[in-house]
């Protein structure tokens, strides 16, 4: 075992700096860089591709003055009730170290910034997935892995000629990793989706030990393992027999699920439940009306997708960017994603399950250079994500790819690089900001889409214990001349408006800006390499007199913006940090000492172990196979590395400075 740890090691070593994961599309045989490269003028990663878009021309015959007319009680068709933390991230588990940290103890703040920024604007933490197509062939260790650098890491990763075409990496990780994930709950409240390997479903004793793990650790923060990625690609990509369908998979399910429930003790429904997902050859319908819900439902507290709204997996051959741009820029856009699920939401819903979108962006296979970094993404992401909330979608999880990816919301420098560059924010992180103002705190949001005659004008009104709260609105169109500003005429249907608005604008001189972005005033980083997840700049709240006698509020919404309009001093107050000039941060003035990699302070850890569940820690199986049955009391009891390390640091022991 230690000869084939070592093997490992080396192996994930030598390809940790240039493995980057795709997501699994039928028929793709190439990376993002194959049907990109004529298009990505780059420092050499998509992350910082330096192209810049030209905007679409404006629109001819755009309304001046579009009529915002409100019920002054909640509307019929309006959604759920929804969250702040509607919009959270999907982490590829392959990357999962880069982003959240090398261990429990090296945790990155940046990150721990990005979530808090949305905590403090939602009233609770991001929802996080870490999964996806690495999941499958992955399997947990007690111990880390230390690297050529002598850090300890939570991730090994090793190519293998496995059949997938987007040659997504054989993964081992660390027990230590619930752990890191159980610390950042503890921190920012962060919730958890994580997943299973399903590559062996008949050998399932090493998924049972990770769910096992997964429950004791994270306890509430855990609200789903996602068993099996993309079970409908499998056969194409040489995973399954040819004629694997929806019955096989059933077969397996069922298996899995038997086996989960007979573990000793089992593993309890409520604090394990499961998810499925599927994205492309299947429909999630079809699977439904395959008997899914009938056959699992008292197993399953979650269905999910994947949904990409383009392919970029060199299917089709080279696509231009520019050539689709447009295509993103209009009402249109977010309308087509949910007509997606028209019949399968409403099933979904009369089931009592919460329906997500596990994983989602402006294009599979990384994004497209210049579209998917540029805030065209941002005016995208916000208005798909308030269509999929008035659909009543529950939560929609933004993925986060590596450095070869176009659409990150945020990407970590390269390993190689010094402690003086920081984190690129993407545009579309400014997306999960504004929604989870426009959200806010009550949980009891409800949306509808206003639907505005312009499909580069749209609009949605929030709704909150049967009053109107807030208004969005959007202008897709990139025109500095101010000849496409439109004035949003918001007025009361059987009631009269307040006697003013406050109004939050998200802004960029054009659709095709990366950096110069704002929200409120406030920028998240000027450039790549400039970030630490902190927002920076004075809040900018603009205050605008309603004519009350006239029963309108008239606002300006400029050629590109989208317009937040809080309609009473409460639902700002609701939406905002509770002190936004001391918002919670995590500073990132402590380095390791090799690498000189930022981590958190250790004493904000000394009390934090990671340990958000009620039950005893069980550690994982030290051997691939090994089932909890086989570890025994023992074992499970046994002090693996990842304790020793934070009771060390509950001591005080300062390490961890000299270690990561």
């Amino acid at each position: 075992m230690l000869a084939l740890s070592l093997l490992l090691s080396l192996l994930g070593t030598a390809a940790n700096a240039a493995v980057t994961v795709y997501t699994n599309i039928p028929g793709v045989n190439a990376p993002i860089s194959t049907s990109t490269a004529a298009f990505a003028q780059s420092t050499g990663n998509s992350a910082y591709s330096s192209l810049v878009l030209v905007a679409p021309d404006p629109p001819i015959g755009l309304q001046k003055d579009v009529p915002i007319i409100l019920s002054t009680t909640t509307p019929a068709g309006a959604s759920i009730g929804q969250k702040g933390s509607f919009l959270g991230f999907s982490v590829e588990l392959s990357i999962a170290d880069a982003i959240l940290g090398y261990n429990s103890t090296v945790l990155n703040p940046p990150l721990l910034n990005y979530l808090a920024n949305l905590k403090e604007r939602a009233g609770h933490g991001p929802t996080v997935r870490v999964g996806g197509n690495s999941q499958d062939e992955s399997a947990m260790f007690d111990t880390t892995f230390t690297d050529a650098f002598g850090h300890q890491r939570m991730i090994q990763k090793w190519r293998v000629d496995n059949g997938n075409p987007t040659e997504t990496p054989n993964i081992n990780f660390a027990l230590e990793l619930f752990y890191t994930m159980g610390n950042i709950s503890a921190l920012v409240d962060a919730d958890w989706y994580f997943g299973l390997a399903f590559d062996q479903p008949f050998n399932d004793s090493n998924a049972m030990t990770v769910a096992r793990a997964a429950e004791d650790i994270l306890g509430k923060h855990l609200i789903a393992l996602q068993l099996g990625n993309e079970p409908d690609l499998y056969a194409g990509h040489g995973r399954r027999p040819a004629e694997y369908g929806i019955p096989e998979y059933f077969t397996e399910y069922s298996h899995v699920s038997c086996a989960a429930l007979a573990t000793k003790p089992p593993i309890p429904m409520v604090l394990a439940p499961r998810g499925m997902i599927v994205c492309c050859t299947w429909t999630t319908l079809e699977v439904i009306q395959a008997g899914y819900l009938q056959q699992f439902g008292n197993w399953i507290n979650t269905i999910g997708v994947m949904h990409y709204p383009a392919n970029n997996c060199g299917l089709s051959g080279v696509i231009n960017p520019q050539d689709i741009f447009g295509n993103y820029l209009t009402h249109k856009a977010a309308q087509t994603f949910v007509e997606n699920y028209l019949t399968t939401a409403p099933a979904v819903l009369d089931a009592g399950l919460p329906f997500v979108v596990l994983e989602t962006n402006t294009a599979s296979c990384g994004g497209f250079p210049g579209l998917s970094d540029s805030f065209g993404s941002a005016l995208w992401g916000i208005d798909s994500a308030f269509a999929l909330a008035a659909m009543n979608f529950s939560q929609v999880l933004l993925h986060v790819g590596g450095q070869s990816t176009s659409y990150n919301p945020f990407t970590p420098p390269p390993t190689n690089m010094s402690k003086d560059h920081m984190w690129t924010t993407g545009a579309v992180y400014y997306s999960t900001l504004v929604v989870a103002e426009a959200f806010g705190k009550s949980n009891a949001s409800q949306i509808i889409d206003l639907n505005l005659p312009s499909e580069f004008q749209p609009g949605y009104a929030i709704y909150e214990n049967g009053v109107p709260t807030r208004v969005a609105l959007i202008n897709f169109v990139s025109d500095a001349s101010g000849a496409s500003d439109f004035n949003g005429v918001i007025s009361f249907n059987g009631g009269t408006v307040p006697d003013h608005v406050s109004v939050r604008y998200l802004e960029a001189p054009s659709v095709s800006e990366k950096f110069n972005i704002k929200w409120a005033g406030q920028n998240m980083g000027s450039a790549i390499f400039t970030s630490d997840g902190r927002l920076t700049g004075d809040v900018e709240t603009v205050i605008i007199p309603c004519d009350q006698a006239a029963n309108n509020c008239i606002v300006p919404v400029k050629a590109p913006s989208v317009a937040l309009v809080f309609l009473s001093d409460d639902a700002l107050h609701q939406s905002s940090p509770e002190n936004e000039a001391s918002s919670l941060t995590f500073a990132t003035s402590v380095y390791t000492g090799k690498g000189q990699h930022p981590i958190i302070d250790p004493a904000i850890l000394k009390t934090m172990n990671g340990d958000g569940g009620t039950g005893p820690r069980h550690t994982g199986s030290t051997s691939k196979g090994q089932s909890m049955q086989q570890l025994g009391a023992a074992a499970r009891n046994a002090a693996v590395p990842a304790i020793v390390s934070l009771f060390a640091l509950a001591l005080g022991v300062m390490l961890v400075a000299g270690r990561g």
